[in-house]
C-alpha cells in the first residue's frame, strides 16, 4: 500500500520547501516521480513551484485532482493543494493501489474555514505535519492562519500583496 502525507499551515511556513526537499529525496529511490502544482497558480511561473529563498523546480500544471489518475508514477508531489478541485476519494484509491503522495496546502482561509478541498485531504492522510509561521505583525513564532488584508472577495486569492500570518 501507498501513503498519503500531507504538510500544512499558514503562508510562509515552508510547505513548498517540504515538498521540494522531499521530491529530491525520493528521486534517490529511483522511482518514478512527478511534482504537480495547480495550473491557477502562476506566481511563481508557468510549470515552476519554488520557495522564497529562491529554489526552483519544475513542474506539471493540472486543474482538478482528478487529472492525476492520467500520470504514470510511482510517487506524487502537490503544491498549493488548497487551489484543486476535485474528489479527494481518487488519492485515497491510487495510494489503496500502492502509490505514494506528498502534498503542501494552506489548511485554512483567513476567515479560519477549510480551504478548498484540504479539509477532505487531512481527513485521508495517513500522515500531517502542521506548520507554523512568524507573524509579520506581532512576530508571534507559531501562527497558524494567513490573514489577507485586501479587497478579497472569495476563498480563493492569488494575490502578490501582503499576507499576514496570525494565532
Amino acid at each position: 500500500m501507498g501513503d498519503i502525507n500531507v504538510f500544512s499551515g499558514p503562508m510562509k511556513c515552508g510547505k513548498s520547501m517540504q515538498i521540494i526537499n522531499e521530491f529530491n529525496r525520493q528521486l534517490i529511490t529511483g522511482k518514478n516521480v512527478m511534482l504537480f502544482k495547480p495550473k491557477i497558480d502562476d506566481r511563481m511561473g508557468l510549470n515552476i513551484i519554488g520557495t522564497r529563498d529562491g529554489k526552483k523546480i519544475k513542474a506539471n500544471n493540472i486543474e482538478t485532482i482528478n487529472e492525476l489518475q492520467n500520470y504514470n508514477a510511482d510517487i506524487f508531489f502537490i503544491d498549493e493543494f488548497q487551489f484543486l478541485d476535485g474528489d479527494v476519494k481518487v488519492i485515497e484509491e491510487m495510494a489503496e493501489k500502492g502509490k505514494k503522495f506528498f502534498i503542501a496546502g494552506l489548511n485554512l482561509t483567513s476567515e479560519k474555514k477549510p480551504f478548498g478541498k484540504m479539509g477532505d485531504l487531512l481527513c485521508i492522510a495517513d500522515n500531517i505535519k502542521m506548520m507554523t509561521s512568524i507573524c509579520e505583525i506581532c512576530k508571534n513564532d507559531n501562527a497558524v492562519y494567513s490573514y489577507f488584508k485586501g479587497g478579497k472577495t472569495d476563498d480563493i486569492a492569488i494575490r502578490r500583496q501582503r499576507i499576514y500570518t496570525c494565532m
